[in-house]
C-alpha cells in the first residue's frame, strides 16, 4: 500500500493563511521594480496597473470595443482616437497625457540584458528639463512622471497585497517574464503557474526563491495567504457612534456578582 505524498503547503502553519499586507519581501521587491522601471514598461502594462483591480479586457468590453483593438492602440500601431479618448476619460487625465504614454520612446530598463548601447546610455545621462504636465504638447520621452505612470506606481504601492501571486512575481522579475524564465530554467510554464496558484512543485519553489532572492517561507506566504481586498472595493469605515445619552436617574446597581455584565461589552 503506497504512502500518499504530502504537499509542502499542507505542512505550513495555519497562521500563514492570514491576509497579505504588502510587507512580504517579494511584494516589496515588486514595488521597488515598478518605482524604478515604470518609464521603461510598455504602455499596456502601465495602463493595466493603473486600472487595477479592473482589467484592460473588462474595460474594453465596457466601451464596446475589442481587447485586440485596445492593445493595438496601446502599442501605437494605429491611433484609434475613440479608444484613446475613452481611456483618458477612464483614468481622469487629458488626451495629451495618453498620447504621450503611448507614443513616447521608452528608456532601456536599468537591468537590461544584451550588449551595452553607448548612444542610449549617453541620452539617459544627459540632463533634461523636467516635463511640465500643465503645458501640452509634451516632449516625446518617458521619464516616469507621466500622470498615468505615477498612478500605476501608487496602485502597486497601495494594492500589491491584493494582486495574484503570479502578477507580483512577474513584476518582481521584470523585465524578464515568467515564460522566459521558465524556458531558461527548463521548467514547464504550466507547472510554474500552477505553483504560484497553490499547487506546488518543489523544483519550481526552489528555483523561484533563488531567482527572487527570497526565502521559501516568503514565497510560500505569498502563495498561501489570502489576498487583500483592493482599496477601491473596501467598505468605507463607519464613523464612531456617539456615546448614548446618560439616563436622568440611573437605575440602582444589580445584585449580580461584580463583572458579570462586562461580557456584554461588544463596543457597537
Amino acid at each position: 500500500m503506497g504512502i500518499a505524498s504530502i504537499s509542502p503547503y499542507d505542512q505550513l502553519p495555519t497562521a500563514l493563511r492570514r491576509e497579505r499586507d504588502g510587507a512580504n519581501a517579494i511584494e516589496r521587491l515588486a514595488i521597488d521594480v515598478v518605482r524604478r522601471e515604470t518609464a521603461a514598461m510598455p504602455a499596456s502594462l502601465v495602463v493595466q496597473l493603473a486600472l487595477w483591480p479592473d482589467e484592460v479586457a473588462t474595460w474594453a468590453r465596457e466601451i464596446r470595443s475589442s481587447e485586440s483593438l485596445v492593445y493595438n492602440m496601446l502599442a501605437a500601431r494605429k491611433p484609434y482616437a475613440r479608444a484613446r479618448a475613452a481611456l483618458a476619460d477612464r483614468l481622469g487625465v487629458g488626451l495629451a497625457v495618453v498620447d504621450h504614454l503611448v507614443e513616447s520612446a521608452r528608456p532601456q530598463p536599468s537591468v537590461r540584458s544584451g550588449p551595452p548601447d553607448p548612444e542610449a546610455d549617453a541620452a539617459l545621462a544627459s540632463p533634461r528639463a523636467p516635463i511640465d504636465w500643465r503645458l501640452p504638447p509634451f516632449p516625446r520621452r518617458r521619464d516616469g512622471t507621466n500622470p498615468i505612470e505615477r498612478r500605476a506606481v501608487r496602485v502597486v504601492e497601495t494594492d500589491v497585497a491584493s494582486m495574484p501571486a503570479a502578477s507580483v512575481v512577474g513584476l518582481a522579475m521584470w523585465p524578464e517574464t515568467l515564460a522566459a524564465w521558465s524556458r531558461a530554467e527548463r521548467l514547464k510554464s504550466s507547472v510554474v503557474w500552477a505553483t504560484l496558484a497553490g499547487s506546488p512543485s518543489a523544483p519550481v519553489r526552489d528555483a523561484l526563491a533563488r531567482r527572487l532572492g527570497a526565502s521559501l517561507r516568503e514565497l510560500d506566504a505569498l502563495v498561501t495567504q489570502a489576498r487583500a481586498v483592493p482599496s477601491v472595493r473596501r467598505a468605507p469605515a463607519l464613523p464612531d457612534a456617539p456615546p448614548p445619552d446618560a439616563p436622568a436617574s440611573p437605575p440602582p446597581a444589580p445584585s449580580a456578582p461584580s463583572g458579570s455584565d462586562e461580557q456584554l461589552g461588544f463596543g457597537f
